[in-house]
């Protein structure tokens, strides 16, 4: 069986972010926790959080609060090169995400919420980007975008 729209939307999502120069590794957040020790940074994480689902002509539509965590590591310099590094990789993420062709057909909507910079610990940085995303499917066939 083929794969529904959503599983098709977040895995192209993962692969758009992939791209993002800077990024080095991208995951979605699987519920365990994460080893920063190991993992090669920047990494991102996606979670899709809450999910409300809606109606709308012969379209069921999907409404997903998508958040996006990046892990930096905090250089020799140490929290000085952070946030230079962390808004040029939110606006490459951005660009990736409102301006890529690659998501169309899937995204009926995408709109950033917020950016936030966090500082965990002394070791590593967190970039923290909130987006609503819009998707839609045939009503009634959650694997099928012809409508």
């Amino acid at each position: 069986m083929a794969d529904s729209v959503k599983v098709r939307l977040m895995r192209k999502l993962a692969e758009v972010l992939a791209a993002v120069p800077g990024i080095v590794t991208v995951a979605r957040h699987q519920g365990k926790p994460i080893d920063l020790d190991t993992v090669r940074k920047p990494a991102l994480y996606l979670y899709d959080e809450r999910e409300t689902r809606g109606k709308r002509n012969r379209l069921a539509t999907g409404e997903i609060d998508l958040h996006l965590v990046v892990w930096i590591d905090l250089t020799p310099a140490g929290e000085s090169s952070f946030p230079d590094v962390a808004d040029n990789l939110a606006a490459a993420i951005h660009n990736a995400l409102i301006g890529t062709a690659e998501l169309r057909g899937l995204i009926e909507n995408i709109e950033e919420v917020s950016v936030d910079k966090q500082y965990p610990n002394d070791l590593y940085g967190a970039l923290v980007m909130r987006f609503k995303l819009t998707y839609c499917h045939a009503w009634g066939d959650a694997f099928s975008v012809a409508y």
